[in-house]
């Protein structure tokens, strides 16, 4: 077994394990292991820290969602002067951008890191759903909506990628 501190140069490839200030930390293979207390801790601070920030994401993203469902109830068919199967091709053209593009979103999370794209993310459908008062007629709502779901696609396999980090 090896000891040594965290600031000091590796000597070797492989380490056994290292202590340091109460927290053992053992190599075997490619697997870290934390003892328990510590490990705990790490969780617990990531809970407090992680998981209020992605509730609120979570919460306008699925705001987001149903902004169309109130809008209809508010008017919105009559409005923008809707006729035939319209809005339920408003409510479609979502899903389209929203399954071609989350791969690529996601493999940009991936290789960014969610906290970077997360953001982004989030600052892009924000923006789509604020520009919807800006619509005055089907062909803007329906580029609206195109964006929005490209905006969407990446945000629940990149909180799930996030978590598991």
């Amino acid at each position: 077994m090896e000891s040594r501190h965290y600031g000091e140069p590796e000597e070797r490839k492989s380490i056994d394990s290292i202590t340091k200030d109460n927290v053992s930390i053992t190599q075997t293979g490619f697997i870290t292991s934390l003892d328990a207390k510590r490990e705990r801790a790490v969780v617990w601070k990531l809970d407090l820290h992680l998981l209020p920030l992605l509730a609120v994401m979570y919460l306008f993203n699925s705001l987001d969602k149903s902004n169309m469902g109130n809008a209809k109830t508010a008017g919105l068919a009559k409005d923008l002067k809707l006729h035939g199967h319209q809005y339920n091709l408003i409510l479609s053209i979502f899903y389209v951008p929203y399954v071609l593009t989350a791969p690529f979103l996601a493999a940009l999370g991936k290789k960014y890191g969610p906290s970077r794209v997360l953001p982004c993310m989030m600052f892009g459908f924000g923006t789509c759903t604020l520009l919807i008062v800006a619509v005055h007629n089907f062909a803007g709502l329906m580029a609206i909506r195109w964006f929005l779901g490209m905006c969407e696609s990446a945000f629940f396999p990149l909180v799930i990628y996030y978590q598991t980090m």
